[in-house]
């Protein structure tokens, strides 16, 4: 079934467009027997106002399935505040520079989306509001047993014990499958169980022998010729995201905690885990190298799909993406070098600080956070789930989609996310850092220097400019 193509009584069927009031109510957190629901920030000041109200949320342009998910959601919140519209912009181009500009200009948004490289960046420039009144005032979003991961929650939602916003979901690499190719090599697919994951040399194995040239032979065979790879056994993106799913897994840190925020790669274990993912093109020849993609005219999915690709180490966002493929795929997650890990990632939801009537936009915000909007994004294969409520038996039946995840995608997606995910602390200056190291790592990927020596260099480079960061704050 292809998720983003979904037909109209499907996707209404997802987000219980149709269900009724019963489903009103599974969009709040529940209330303990005997008690009456907690009031909100702005039940607690008296009655809302009742005049109409227009809400301005910016955000980027997603899929065909997204907006009519957010369509969805917004026409749900019309029917609880009908006082209330709202203006949903999408910004196509330099989404953070814009967004900045237009609250420079004194025209914020009311709400807007905080990619996790931005957040602490605008919450240093003063520029997004602190909902902690309104978090704590709030019966569920306040309570440590709504958050599936709270301890991460906090890490990606709170600058010094303050709340700025409100986490989406989470999203986090791990394995894609070719299962055909499985099947044809004689080799059992990876497990989405992570008690079950492959450590890394059991993973060179498994890419080895699904790495086959024109004649069939495996890198290491006599006469294998590298020039004529038929199918890759792995691609690993480089990218920050699965990229600190392999140094976490090898005992090392991207960037140090909050407020700290340096870039680790020069650590034995970074550099180490970076040289890792390196040599599964240059020295293994099981992976492609960058130009493969442009080469063959495919994505990383659609060669997967084709069998240029067996497996492919990326984000869950594409369980929505992989759909209108149509191919026997599977999931599993993802090798270890010392421990299993997995980056887990999202944007934030949050208010502008000069929001012009902050009580409605906090409604809309709350709203967006809860269980309706979540769910349908999570049936789609686009998100994770953040809420417990969503973790239990009858939670998961409500998204899991047996249309769009492979068998066992739960486990992946609560218990590998749950007990091996870790976010990634993006503090003010990442962005610009980050493309530092990121350039001079270019030598790495193609084979002209090991780690060792373009990290070091290039991260005291890198730290400087957070440095600098923080000198302005």
């Amino acid at each position: 079934m292809n998720a983003s193509q979904l037909s109209r009584r499907k996707f209404l069927t997802l987000t219980g467009v149709a269900g009724g009031a019963a489903m009103l109510a599974a969009c709040s957190p529940p209330t303990p027997a005997g008690e009456q629901p907690a009031a909100s920030v702005g039940e607690a000041a008296g009655a809302p106002d009742t005049e109409p109200v227009t809400i301005v949320a910016k955000a980027w342009p997603g899929s065909p399935f997204e907006t009519e998910s957010i369509q969805a959601a917004i026409d749900r919140f019309r029917e609880e505040y009908p006082h209330y519209t709202v203006d949903w912009q999408t910004e196509p181009q330099a989404y953070g520079q814009k967004v900045l500009t237009q609250i420079a200009a004194g025209t914020p948004p009311d709400t807007m989306y905080a990619g996790s490289a931005d957040f602490f960046s605008w919450v240093i420039q003063g520029v997004l509001l602190d909902i902690t009144a309104y978090v704590d005032a709030h019966e569920g979003f306040s309570q440590p047993t709504y958050w599936t991961h709270y301890e991460e929650e906090l890490k990606r939602c709170t600058w010094e014990g303050h709340w700025y916003g409100l986490g989406s979901c989470w999203v986090c690499p791990h394995l894609y499958t070719n299962l055909d190719a499985f099947e044809a090599a004689g080799i059992e697919p990876p497990s989405n169980h992570p008690g079950e994951a492959w450590t890394w040399d059991e993973f060179l194995t498994v890419a080895t022998a699904l790495t086959l040239d024109g004649n069939g032979n495996h890198p290491g065979d006599s006469g294998f010729d590298p020039d004529d790879i038929q199918q890759h056994g792995v691609q690993w993106p480089t990218w920050f995201i699965p990229l600190h799913a392999a140094v976490g897994s090898n005992g090392g840190q991207y960037t140090a905690p909050a407020p700290d925020g340096r870039i680790l790669f020069d650590s034995s274990e970074a550099m180490e885990a970076i040289q890792q993912v390196a040599d599964l093109v240059n020295v293994h020849q099981v992976a492609p190298h960058g130009a493969f993609f442009s080469e063959i005219g495919m994505n990383n999915l659609e060669a997967l799909g084709s069998g240029r690709l067996a497996m492919i180490a990326d984000g869950s966002w594409n369980v929505l993406r992989i759909q209108p493929l149509d191919f026997n795929f599977g999931t599993g997650v993802l090798p270890y070098m010392q421990t299993p890990y997995t980056d887990i990632q999202a944007h934030n939801q949050v208010m502008a600080a000069g929001g012009r009537q902050p009580e409605a936009t906090w409604e809309f915000v709350a709203f967006l956070s809860g269980d309706f909007y979540q769910k349908t994004m999570c049936a789609g294969g686009l998100w994770l789930p953040t809420h417990t409520s969503l973790a239990t038996p009858e939670g998961i039946a409500s998204w899991l989609n047996d249309d769009v995840h492979p068998p066992g995608y739960e486990t992946i997606a609560l218990d590998y996310v749950n007990a091996y995910g870790r976010t990634m602390y993006m503090g003010p200056g990442f962005n610009e850092a980050n493309q530092i190291v990121a350039s001079a790592l270019d030598a790495v990927w193609i084979g002209d220097a090991q780690a060792t020596d373009v990290v070091p260099g290039s991260v005291q480079e890198a730290n400087q400019v957070i440095e600098d960061w923080k000198n302005r704050s």
